[in-house]
């Protein structure tokens, strides 16, 4: 546990050095112009620390619902969390409220959440399974939804089609402060119930006579998991799979505990998301910009496939 976090700690710290220092400018540290610095400061540090505090908040937002889920293919994208806060911040585009497009994505978010958990229980007690399907029905409706609005307002379509692809253009220190906060309370949050989610990724039965508040741990995992979405659907777009393909290869390590994974996952979920920001940054010639959600998605669509080829057997079962 100490190796891989020290070994992910470097990591993250080159890879914060490398994606500051790389771009459509690249910056030397010992012969710096004012322009130079200008972009340090003021654009690549605050790019590069949100498009981190995004990969952390979505890696434990999905490590927090395959938990409670039961089911290792569940994350914000796939239980329609991300659909549903986009859904909310597209509505405050096209009132011209940018400045409020994480209240949106939040109130959207944890509508979507509520409508799902409500369709998904059964005398009190959640289906996993149903909640997964009833999570890809409010993806599909919210994707419709957007779709619908993008088609009524023309002004608009542009910025939110960009919008939507997800991206850290418009990265700021204020944002990166709101989420730095929000990623820190939810991870002591989190931290105090590492054993129960360990128990209650068994049953709720084993669960319940081991002394666990079932419900209560399930709705506070749904509405932090929201929580970290929400915020990061709000400044970052839509970025799918993060939450999917960070806590399982933390897995592939042999770490299984909740006090091994989470801390892993943010960290890893840091790690995976500045190196993607960094390709999307410097893929293209002319300092053109690939959006970072395409990257993530098409990684992240790869990795899906290897899990229902490599681990088809495994996939209904929490290991």
């Amino acid at each position: 546990m100490k190796k891989a976090m020290y070994s992910l700690i470097l990591l993250l710290i080159l890879m914060v050095v490398l994606a500051t220092l790389k771009g459509a400018v690249s910056i030397d540290l010992f012969h710096m112009s004012n322009t130079e610095r200008d972009i340090l400061l003021f654009v690549r540090l605050p790019r590069v620390m949100l498009s981190g505090l995004v990969g952390s908040a979505l890696a434990l937002s999905g490590l927090l619902f395959q938990y409670v889920m039961k089911n290792p293919l569940a994350d914000s994208f796939t239980t329609g969390v991300s659909a549903s806060s986009a859904m909310g911040a597209v509505v405050a585009i096209l009132l011209g409220l940018g400045f409020l497009i994480p209240l949106f994505a939040l109130a959207g978010g944890i509508t979507g959440l509520v409508i799902v958990y409500k369709i998904s229980s059964v005398r009190g007690r959640v289906q996993p399974i149903t909640m997964l399907l009833a999570g890809i029905v409010l993806s599909t409706f919210s994707s419709a939804t957007i779709s619908f609005m993008k088609f009524l307002s023309d002004d608009a379509v542009s910025s939110i089609i960009f919008w939507l692809m997800g991206g850290f253009q418009d990265a700021s220190v204020k944002k990166v402060l709101a989420l730095l906060v929000v990623v820190m309370l939810s991870f002591l949050l989190v931290r105090r119930h590492y054993l129960g989610l360990d128990i209650l990724s068994f049953d709720d039965t084993t669960a319940l006579s081991s002394g666990v508040e079932v419900d209560r741990l399930r709705k506070e995992a749904f509405f932090l998991a929201a929580l970290l979405t929400a915020f990061s659907v709000g400044y970052a777009g839509i970025i799918g799979f993060v939450g999917l393909i960070v806590p399982h290869v933390i897995r592939l390590m042999r770490f299984v505990k909740a006090s091994e994974l989470v801390p892993l996952s943010i960290l890893g979920g840091a790690v995976f998301m500045i190196f993607n920001d960094l390709l999307s940054r410097t893929l293209l010639s002319e300092g053109q910009e690939l959006p970072v959600g395409i990257i993530t998605s098409s990684i992240g669509g790869l990795f899906f496939l290897y899990l229902l080829i490599k681990r088809k057997r495994e996939l209904y079962y929490f290991d």
